[in-house]
């Protein structure tokens, strides 16, 4: 059996408020991984501890399963990919990790340090494919109207807002203006 070294990382623990209620710290945050696992009759392999040390450790990113595996790899050599899938399915279904599915052809997977179930907003970058969190939860109103005129009973919600960075926009805005002032069809061309 292979084991992982705990580093000594802190990471906030939300309210479902969103609120700030203490730091746990990663020893901390294992335990009660392996009772959520224990509890479910999963084992906490030397395998799903290397790749939630990945997940942890890159907590502020969006990363692919295939990013997640070779992570992996560099201190579990042995791991297979088809290993990798199976824990993100697991780590998913406990609500240890998000799934983010932002276009069809990839998911994207996040540490939910809270455990709970709503988490953040994301902004994409249609340009560049940066990925930015926001915590304002301004739909509110909206379940409400949406429970109260068709009686769904909404439990919760996750908004993608599409666009473009401030740096793509600019790089958009300067890219149209040249094209714009080279184009001699253009009656304003100079």
């Amino acid at each position: 059996m292979r084991g992982i070294a705990v580093q000594a990382l802190s990471l906030p623990v939300l309210s479902p408020e969103g609120e700030r209620k203490g730091v746990w710290r990663v020893s901390e945050k294992l335990s009660h991984i392996k009772e959520l696992l224990a509890e479910k009759d999963y084992r906490f392999t030397p395998q799903r501890e290397a790749i939630l040390h990945v997940i942890m450790e890159c907590q502020d990113s969006h990363l692919t399963a295939d990013e997640i595996y070779r992570k992996t790899k560099e201190t579990y050599p042995e791991i297979g990919i088809a290993t990798v899938y199976r824990t993100l399915e697991i780590f998913e279904t406990l609500g240890i990790i998000n799934r983010l599915q932002f276009s069809e052809d990839r998911a994207l997977y996040e540490f939910n340090p809270g455990y709970h179930k709503h988490y953040h907003h994301h902004i994409i970058c249609l340009g560049c494919g940066r990925i930015l969190e926001f915590n304002e939860d301004l739909l509110e109103d909206i379940e409400a109207a949406v429970a109260r005129n068709t009686g769904f009973s909404i439990v919760d919600h996750s908004l993608a807002i599409y666009g473009y960075c401030s740096t793509c926009s600019e790089k958009r805005d300067h890219k149209d203006s040249e094209d714009y002032s080279l184009d001699p069809a253009k009656p304003d061309a100079k």
